[in-house]
């Protein structure tokens, strides 16, 4: 025989009926009994924390408690007369305002005209407004009064989640109480409970899964759970709670972190493709890989058992991935929706992808890759800075003079030569061309990593130079703190690598859009011209550029006082 019982959802059957069911806070339960038991309870109240956490349980607890003829311990018997109306909903003085929907000065001025009016059913009349946080301006300013010296029969008790839009005058009339997010013990162990009373069976991992969603959030784990029962299945499993909630497999969220890390962009696509195909919800995936990434690098920090489950995934390959998933809307609001961000984000900056490249043990004594010789990367090859050239001197010459870099820092005096006449650069040769008969053979030039000594010598002249270019780059408003907050880092052939501090990396991407002001202004005093890339990195790890004030406070006097008649000057010979 069919049951006539309308279905009651799972959060509601089991909502908490007194402190002591109440999972979670043990805090504010422990204060609101001691206040009970002594008859201390404030008449205006305020309960704050996220969705799901128990506040207006807790209320509904209080009202009980305020009103409850055997109380046992501070805590409410729930067997009374009073007990049972209030849990049954049939309490006349026990008033529930939606303050989202009654949130005019017109329902505030009601409500306030009730107030004198003693209970009828109950010792204390209650009134509990949930989201109160909605509430106008006017109407908070209608009931201002009555907060102050509400009547002695009168409890207000207020739920909000954003605790921000309460006036600061509404505030200090008010006790409040903070609640917290539960913990996923917490919310598994209410899960069991619940199952076993229904004479359900799931399996561990399948609880683990919904609380883990919920994210801290009881009631949104018993909607869950309360989805999956409906669903009939004899035993709970993680696919079903997958399948059953739009989840993306555990395989798939580790394939698509992997391809995150390596640029794969066409294994990352392929996987979207598939999500896409059976139906999957992108938003969903990306916490997944969100939440796959974090576990990733704290287990690669501290592995559980001395290993990773993401074996072969470093730390840094991961940290990048997250920074480039930071920059993504969940909404999907911008041009191609989220599919198209996600897709944006698996193609690593080529930076990324030559480090990963390059990235070889200490012990096995490898060099790096030269920049030069890797296919993907575009930047163009300069001849290397003789040793003994002044490297400001080098630098002029190197942008200016076509000379083989094998004769700067030898005088034709020297050399018993004349002196050379400048001459077009010369046409590229194939590689398989015989060098010139006569005349020194140029060496074929090499991007210097950052850990040769030209490289070092190219990165002093910039760090010299340093206070000039923020002087120079700072005239123009928007960029000075931006400017400010950087530092060189390092420098490879002509580009040349900027860094934030990581807490600030949102400074990085504002810099790039400025990034012509950002080469004019590093290669006007280079003396060449240069490509500048911003990074975000560890700079308390980043010796600080030498500052010399007095000739940056002199630099900008000058430019202040004559500001475009500042002509340059070439040298003197």
């Amino acid at each position: 025989m069919t049951s006539t019982t309308p279905h009651q959802a799972l959060y509601r059957r089991w909502r908490a009926q007194t402190f002591a069911e109440i999972v979670g806070q043990e805090a504010v339960v422990r204060t609101l009994r001691n206040a009970v038991r002594s008859n201390q309870v404030a008449q205006a109240l305020l309960f704050v924390g996220p969705r799901g956490t128990g506040k207006t349980s807790v209320a509904r607890i209080v009202a009980k408690a305020l009103n409850c003829t055997d109380l046992r311990d501070g805590d409410p018997c729930d067997r009374c007369e009073a007990c049972s109306a209030i849990r049954e909903g049939r309490a006349l003085d026990l008033i529930e305002i939606d303050a989202a929907s009654n949130r005019g000065i017109n329902e505030v001025r009601a409500l306030r005209e009730s107030l004198p009016y003693a209970p009828t059913d109950l010792r204390r009349k209650v009134f509990i407004l949930d989201e109160a946080h909605q509430i106008t301006k006017d109407a908070w300013n209608a009931l201002l009064k009555s907060l102050e010296e509400p009547p002695e029969h009168v409890t207000f008790i207020f739920a909000s989640t954003e605790p921000s839009g309460f006036p600061a005058a509404i505030l200090s009339r008010l006790q409040r109480f903070d609640f917290r997010r539960l913990t996923v013990p917490q919310i598994e162990g209410k899960l069991r409970m619940i199952l076993e009373a229904d004479a359900r069976v799931a399996e561990p991992e399948a609880i683990g899964l919904v609380a883990r969603l919920a994210a801290g959030g009881m009631r949104d784990a018993e909607s869950m759970l309360d989805q999956l029962l409906s669903s009939g299945a004899e035993r709970l499993t993680a696919d079903q709670v997958r399948e059953l909630l739009g989840l993306a497999a555990a395989d798939t969220v580790d394939a698509f972190v992997r391809a995150l890390v390596a640029g794969d962009a066409l294994a990352g696509i392929a996987i979207l493709d598939e999500l896409e195909t059976t139906g999957r919800d992108l938003r969903s995936f990306l916490d997944q890989v969100v939440e796959g990434i974090r576990s990733g690098v704290v287990d690669s920090l501290a592995p559980a058992d001395g290993r990773s489950p993401r074996s072969g995934i470093g730390t840094a390959g991961l940290a990048a991935a997250g920074r480039r998933l930071a920059g993504i809307d969940p909404t999907g609001a911008g041009p191609g929706g989220l599919r198209f961000q996600l897709e944006i984000a698996l193609l690593a900056p080529p930076a990324e992808q030559r480090d990963a490249r390059v990235s070889v043990p200490a012990s096995t004594g490898a060099a790096p890759v030269p920049a030069a010789s890797r296919p993907d990367s575009a930047e163009p090859r300069t001849p290397a800075i003789a040793p003994a050239q002044s490297p400001r001197i080098a630098a002029t010459i190197a942008a200016t003079d076509p000379t083989p870099a094998a004769a700067v820092g030898t005088s034709p005096a020297a050399a018993g030569q004349p002196t050379a006449r400048r001459t077009p650069p010369p046409t590229r040769r194939s590689a398989s061309a015989p060098p010139p008969p006569d005349g020194p053979v140029a060496p074929e030039p090499v991007a210097v990593g950052p850990g040769a000594p030209e490289s070092e010598s190219a990165l002093d002249e910039l760090r010299r130079h340093w206070p000039e270019i923020v002087a120079h780059i700072s005239q123009h408003p928007p960029t000075k703190p931006l400017i400010a907050a950087c530092r060189p880092i390092a420098v490879e052939g002509n580009a040349v690598v900027l860094g934030f501090p990581e807490e600030q990396a949102f400074l990085k991407d504002l810099l790039e859009r400025r990034r012509d002001i950002l080469e004019e202004g590093v290669g006007r005093f280079l003396g060449r011209a240069v490509a500048v890339r911003c990074v975000a990195t560890n700079l308390d790890l980043v010796a600080p550029a030498p500052v010399d004030e007095a000739a940056t406070r002199l630099l900008a006097e000058a430019r202040r006082i004559f500001a475009d008649d500042l002509l340059d000057v070439g040298e003197v010979g």
